[in-house]
């Protein structure tokens, strides 16, 4: 029964995610994650302590998520110049997921919704540690020669990608490989590398 229940509360959090990436989180409401996971109103409510609750729960998840994508991104890659590239890669995706929708709508709603806040800036100090954990790999193995604070660097890498991304939100935008190779440039120059030299890889986005 327990295992039902956990399942239940997954599926709930599955549907939600999906409703706030398709609609926003204007269009998120008890009736649309009810259709979304094919339940009765009652059901949502029932596994939650209230609609926020669930809302708040898929953000979340979906930053998590997010977060263990980019992780296991890096953890492909052994030499540190090829770690950074893969990363800057994913930052800046061919697609943008529905998770990262997810935590674009969040974002714009802190103001009114400040409880978001500790998600977010949980999620910015992940990518960046990310960023500066392969930076210091790369400078103790003569790979990198930053020509600025590492921290400022991996700080950067992280507002290039937020930002890039926001542009990227829009569908009809076909922009992705001028804004990649922007941030690629940006990586060589502070860095003092030379980021083409790592092998390209399949966006795993």
């Amino acid at each position: 029964m327990a295992a039902k229940s956990e399942q239940r509360k997954r599926d709930l959090l599955q549907a939600t995610s999906r409703v706030i990436s398709e609609r926003g989180l204007a269009g998120v409401s008890v009736r649309a994650v009810a259709e979304q996971a094919d339940v009765s109103f009652g059901s949502v409510l029932y596994h939650f302590e209230s609609f926020d609750h669930l809302v708040e729960s898929a953000i979340r998840g979906a930053i998590d998520e997010f977060i263990d994508r980019r992780r296991r991104t890096a953890q492909r890659h052994s030499d540190p110049v090829s770690r950074i590239r893969a990363l800057i890669e994913a930052g800046i995706p061919t697609r943008i997921s529905d998770d990262l929708k997810v935590v674009y709508e969040a974002s714009a709603t802190l103001r009114e919704r400040p409880r978001y806040r500790p998600h977010m800036n949980l999620l910015v100090e992940r990518q960046i540690s990310l960023y500066e954990t392969t930076i210091e790999v790369g400078v103790a193995l003569e790979r990198f020669r930053p020509r600025m604070d590492v921290l400022t660097v991996a700080t950067n890498l992280v507002a290039l990608e937020d930002a890039y991304d926001l542009y990227l939100l829009d569908p009809d935008n076909t922009q992705r490989d001028r804004y990649l190779r922007n941030t690629l440039d940006f990586a060589e120059v502070a860095l003092d590398c030379v980021l083409d030299d790592a092998p390209n890889r399949t966006d795993p986005r």
